[in-house]
C-alpha cells in the first residue's frame, strides 16, 4: 500500500515486481484508486499488499472469465490493447512507452501498426476523414 500515491494518482512498480527488473512509476486513473479505497475499506486494510494473489492465479481468473465470455485474453493481450487503446486516443507514445516500461521507444512503436478500420477511425474522429 506503501507504494500507492492517492493524491498525486500513481502507483510504483518496485523493481522485483516488474518484468524488466527496473522500477517505474504508473498512472493510474481516479476511478480505479476509488475502487481500491473502497476494497480497502472493505478488507478494513491500513497496510501491507492489497491483494494477496500470485501471478499464476490471475492467469487462471483470466482464462476462467475470458472462457466464460468466449474470448480469448490473457495477460499480454491485456496490455496490448492497454497499449494500442492509448495510442489510438493519442497518448503520446514517450508517455505509453514510460506507463508500460518498454526500454526502447521501438518496441513501443511495434503497437501502432493500426488495423487499416483503426486509422479510419482515428481520422474520422479527429474530423480528419
Amino acid at each position: 500500500m506503501g507504494d500507492i500515491d492517492f493524491d498525486e494518482r500513481f502507483i510504483r512498480i518496485p523493481p522485483e515486481n516488474s518484468k524488466t527488473g527496473e522500477g517505474r512509476t504508473i498512472f493510474v486513473p481516479k476511478e480505479v484508486l476509488s475502487d481500491i479505497r473502497a476494497h480497502l475499506r472493505l478488507e478494513k486494510k491500513k497496510n501491507g499488499r492489497i491483494f494477496e494473489v500470485t501471478t499464476r492465479r490471475i492467469q487462471q481468473l483470466l482464462k476462467k472469465y475470458s472462457d466464460r465470455a468466449g474470448v480469448v485474453c490473457t495477460p499480454h493481450t491485456l496490455r496490448h490493447t492497454h497499449i494500442t487503446h492509448a495510442l489510438l486516443n493519442k497518448i503520446p507514445i514517450t508517455a505509453v512507452q514510460k506507463q508500460v516500461g518498454h526500454r526502447r521507444l521501438t518496441t513501443t512503436q511495434i503497437y501502432s501498426d493500426f488495423a487499416p478500420e483503426q486509422i479510419r477511425e482515428a481520422y474520422e474522429r479527429a474530423n480528419l476523414g
